[in-house]
């Protein structure tokens, strides 16, 4: 059961991550824990970043929800 809430809760991440940076989101880009990459990479090299990163998220959740239970 633990494995499925958490890979629910990496699923909505990952798929918010890959919504804001597709859609450019400003809410997302200007909250004070995303300026430090966007000062680092510019805007639309956060949204790269973001993008991928929400990938391999959702691949977490896969993982997570397809590993055997113990």
């Amino acid at each position: 059961m633990l494995n499925i809430l958490a890979s629910l809760l990496f699923l909505i991440l990952g798929v918010l991550s890959i919504v804001a940076s597709l859609f450019n989101f400003n809410w997302f880009f200007t909250s004070e824990n995303v300026r430090f990459f966007v000062k680092l990479f510019g805007r639309n090299g956060t949204r790269v970043f973001y993008g991928v990163a929400g990938v391999l998220i959702i691949y977490m959740a896969y993982y997570v929800y397809n590993m055997p239970m113990s």
